[in-house]
């Protein structure tokens, strides 16, 4: 397990997170009934991005992900995009991964 994939496990358990109440399996693939957390579903940059602006820290992706988004010439930035969807408490489209 990569280390963003550990803060985001840690993160998804603070109480801005909780406050949701979205389950684990709208992020990752359950390994079973006691372990919610298996391999992510999602991008988990993009994941960051939302659980960061939720709980209050600074994102060490929003960066990355919005540089991309001007490179394919997208209308607005990805980061951004994310982290104004959770500041209006929404959770938005996340990019899914096949694994």
């Amino acid at each position: 397990m990569s280390l963003l994939e550990e803060k985001l496990i840690r993160w998804y358990q603070e109480p801005a997170v909780q406050a949701h109440n979205w389950e684990p399996r709208l992020f990752w693939k359950e390994i079973d009934a006691r372990h919610p957390f298996g391999t992510l579903k999602v991008e988990p940059r993009e994941l960051e991005v939302l659980f960061a602006t939720l709980i209050g820290e600074p994102s060490e992706c929003m960066a990355a992900l919005n540089a991309e988004s001007q490179v394919r010439g997208d209308y607005m930035l990805r980061g951004d995009f994310l982290a104004a969807n959770a500041r209006r408490h929404e959770l938005p489209l996340l990019t899914r991964v096949y694994a």
